[in-house]
């Protein structure tokens, strides 16, 4: 079968996996109206799309539902200084509380309940679709900076009780900038793969995902550029072979605050995911040598046996 064909099959299936455009746009409007709601209740704070929404990232669902997430910060403006030891500063608790209760006096938005450990606000409305909203602070403490014009680092609650780095907007920023400089590819192939580890049930956080591909396929487009003609089949085989290596290692975007992230697998569960992915890549290099579609429909049967 002609390259063009196995090509235009990998496109096809990106193309399915990309958002419903209506239900982006109703999304949108929500999110507009969450945010005039709580900035109009809470001067001085602000709010801001986050998450794969941000990055652009996101994928449909395995069911190609509807169902819709959207993360959302909620910015308590900056600090300057972290309390020091012995002495009580803000907490998550204490943020949370404050934005629950812009919320609750507006009867359209159904709040959940908290859950216990998880320092967000979540909204949901009857056709599948949730708004949650991370409170946080911006940290011009000089600890985490970009330089003077560089983007700020989130302060984002772990706990209720405990802060954390979350680099959004910089991390956007590197995935955005490596996209670009790849020929447009990153992005389509960050969620090729985030669908085919969900297809395959892979045991990987979807940002862990986003992350391994954003630090492996740059640089491969980089040394194929001019040499060689390639589609999203060879750039998947590539990775899942990279991957296979180093995926056993904590991960974390170049000149990111964002904690390394781990997969939190055991030993023997990681073994078994590299040697699963160790496979996936030999067979998926045997396929592109053969442009076969039909295997290439067997290969996304196939489950990870964990």
């Amino acid at each position: 079968m002609p390259f063009s064909s196995v090509d235009e099959a990998f496109k096809e299936l990106l193309r399915r996996i990309e958002l419903n455009p209506s239900r982006v746009a109703l999304a949108s409007q929500r999110y507009n109206a969450v945010k005039a709601t709580v900035e109009n209740a809470l001067p001085g704070k602000s709010l801001r799309q986050i998450g794969s929404f941000q990055r652009k990232t996101k994928i449909r669902p395995v069911d190609l539902s509807d169902g819709l997430d959207v993360d959302v910060v909620v910015s308590f403006g900056p600090f300057y200084q972290y309390a020091v030891s012995g002495t009580r500063g803000a907490t998550p608790s204490d943020a949370l509380t404050v934005v629950r209760q812009a919320l609750r006096f507006n009867e359209i938005y159904r709040v959940m309940p908290q859950q216990q450990d998880h320092p967000t606000i979540r909204l949901e409305y009857a056709d599948q679709m949730a708004i949650e909203l991370t409170p946080a602070y911006e940290d011009l403490t000089g600890k985490h900076s970009h330089g003077p014009n560089g983007p700020y680092c989130y302060i984002v609650g772990a706990s209720p009780f405990t802060w954390v780095e979350a680099d959004y907007d910089y991390d956007a920023s590197i995935i955005s900038a490596l996209n670009a400089a790849s020929e447009e590819k990153l992005i389509p192939t960050i969620k090729l793969v985030k669908s085919y580890f969900r297809n395959a049930a892979v045991p990987l956080k979807s940002f862990h995902t986003e992350v391994l591909v954003t630090n492996t396929v740059p640089g491969l487009i980089s040394e194929w550029r001019g040499k060689y003609r390639y589609g999203y089949h060879h750039i998947l085989a590539a990775f899942l072979s990279q991957v296979s290596k180093t995926i056993g290692a904590p991960a974390n975007l170049y000149g990111s605050f964002s904690p390394p992230i781990d997969s939190g697998l055991s030993l023997t569960t990681l073994s078994t995911v590299s040697a699963f992915l160790a496979g996936r890549a030999a067979e998926a290099w045997r396929l592109c040598s053969t442009d076969s579609m039909a295997g290439w429909r067997g290969f996304f049967g196939e489950p990870f046996p964990g």
